[in-house]
This record gives C-alpha cells, structure tokens and sequence, in this order.
C-alpha cells in the first residue's frame, strides 16, 4: 500500500499551563501548612493563655464596672451608688427631709441613676470587652502573631527543606510562584486568624457574641493584610520572623500610643477605626475606648484593601528579580 502523499500527524510538545501550574502551587502550598510550625505552637500558647483570662474576667462579671473598685477607694461602684442615697450615706435610719436634704439629693440623683441603669452598665461591659479583649488582646496580639506564623512560613519551609531553587525553577513565572504561595497561606491565615477571634468572643459569652456578629468583618480584612505583609517579610527576609516580631511588638504597639499622624502607617490602626466605627454606629459611646478620632470606615477599607494588593504586587515584583540559593 503506497504511503506517498500521505502526511505524518505532528506530535505538538503540550505547554504547561500558568494558570495549572498556579493551582497547582497553591494546593502544595497550603498542603505544606499542614504540619503547625514553631510559632504556631507559640500563637497557640498566647491564644490559650488569653481565652483563660477572657474566660475567667467572663465568669466574674469582671466586664462591668459595677463590680470594680472605685478609684481610691477599697468599694465597689456598685456599693459606692448605694452609698449616695443620702440616708445610708449620713447614717440615717429614717427618710431624710426633704428640705433639709433636698440640695444634696438632687445634686447625688445624677450619678446615683446613672450607675444604677441597666442600660449603662449594659453599654459599659461591652466597651470594656471590646477595648481590653478585642482590641488590645485580640488586635494587638492574637491576629497579628497568627498571620506571622504562617504566612511568614511559606517560603521558609522551602529553605528549610532546600527546595527553594527547585521551585523557582518550574516553567511558571516566579511572580505566579509569589501569589500561589500567598494564596495557598492565607485560608491558613484566616481559619486561625477567624477561628482565635471566634474562641476569644465564645470565651466572653454574651458579650463576645455581641463582639462577634459586630467585628468580624473587620476582623477578617485585617487578617487579609496581615498575611501579605508578613508574606512579603517571609520572601525577603531569611530570618522573617524576628523581623515581624520587631515589626509588631514595637512598630504596631509604640505607634498605636503616639500623637499625630504617625499611626496611619499602621494597619491595626484601621482595623481599630473600622470597630470603632462599628459600634458607634449601633449607639455605643465609642469615647469609653479612649481612642483617637478614628477615620471614615470608607477610608479605612480602601487603605486596608490598597495595602493588601500594594504588598502583593510588590512582593511579585521583588520575588521576580531577585536571585535565592540553597546555602544563603
């Protein structure tokens, strides 16, 4: 039979897809999360640390400033309000008369109804948790330690495991390797991130559901930005951790405390304008947390969604020029 003519098929050589290799990435990348790291293990000694003294404040009414004691004195509010009727406050067993006590019982009427009302004392344990147990535990602490510990751990198990350079050798793009990696850390993020913010507000009972249903979203877009800069700390940094404990414990905290303009290079200090916000806006007396005047929760998403994709970008870019070995 004559073959003349007839035309071989080309066997064509398939090119791998960035869009596979991406996926694919990002799968190994979150399966190498799998194993909780070092400071993992330390982010959940402070999360368990802090849900036991969340839990404990909780089971005291340790919230509501009924039970606190009075400045300079050795009472409670709630005793130093009874105190101010004036016939228990002047040893008398009898009403007092009211033209002879009237002065001072109108003058002690004020703040006797104002620390017996259950509205007040309602709105006072809310604020006291969200200050001490959502934004200085939670926000100054808990959140950003979780971020760090994995999303600073995604290019350092690959230097540990000497695998760095082989990964950057597949056919993808490394800014696609940058972005798979984040991709493949922050559900990592967010599950622990989310989950300590759900443990802390179920260990405050009422109040942290209260907590909860109202902050979560700031919560979660905090975790979001979080995870990219620590992520960009983990491809630049062979020692990333250290740089973002330095990062937290002295940049976020020390900021916070600061006057001025200082503190708008902050991250957490959006997440807190974005709570703050929150509840004014449900009636609470936000001047209780003793903050400053927080920005628009307009503004406060944009630079937290702006910072997010800023980071990422600038990661890509970074992580495409420069140059990593095994031995470095």
């Amino acid at each position: 039979m004559s073959t003349v003519g007839l035309e071989h098929p080309r066997v064509t050589e398939a090119r791998p897809s960035p869009i596979t290799a991406l996926g694919v990435l990002t799968v190994q990348s979150f399966q190498r999360h799998w194993r909780v790291r070092t400071m993992g293990w330390v982010s959940v000694g402070l999360l368990t640390i802090v849900l036991g003294t969340v839990l404990v404040v909780t089971l005291r009414d340790g919230w509501s400033i009924a039970n606190r004691r009075a400045r300079g004195s050795s009472i409670t509010y709630r005793r130093y309000a009874d105190n101010l009727l004036l016939p228990q406050r002047l040893g008398l067993e009898t009403p007092f008369v009211p033209v002879r006590f009237g002065f001072q019982s109108a003058l002690l009427a004020l703040p006797h109804s104002v620390l017996t009302s259950e509205e007040f004392l309602r709105r006072w344990s809310y604020l006291s948790f969200t200050r001490w147990a959502v934004l200085v535990m939670y926000v100054g602490f808990v959140l950003p330690l979780f971020t760090l510990s994995y999303a600073s751990g995604a290019f350092g198990a690959e230097r540990e495991a000497r695998s760095l350079v082989w990964v950057m050798t597949r056919p993808i793009p490394r800014s696609l390797i940058y972005l798979a990696k984040y991709c493949g850390t922050l559900p990592w993020c967010l599950a622990f991130g989310m989950g300590g913010f759900a443990a802390l507000c179920l260990a405050g009972g009422e109040l942290g559901r209260r907590a909860f249903a109202m902050y979560w979203p700031a919560a979660a877009i905090g975790t979001v930005a979080f995870a990219a800069l620590f992520h960009l700390l983990g491809a630049l940094f062979r020692r990333p951790v250290v740089v973002g404990l330095v990062y937290v414990f002295f940049f976020e905290a020390l900021v916070s405390l600061l006057p001025g303009s200082l503190k708008l290079l902050s991250l957490s200090y959006y997440i807190r304008c974005l709570m703050y916000n929150a509840a004014s806006a449900a009636g609470y007396p936000t001047a209780l947390l003793d903050g400053s005047p927080p920005v628009p929760d307009t503004s406060a998403w944009v630079v937290l969604a702006a910072a997010t994709i800023g980071l990422t970008v600038l990661g890509m870019v970074l992580f495409s020029r420069c140059e990593y070995r095994d031995h470095e």
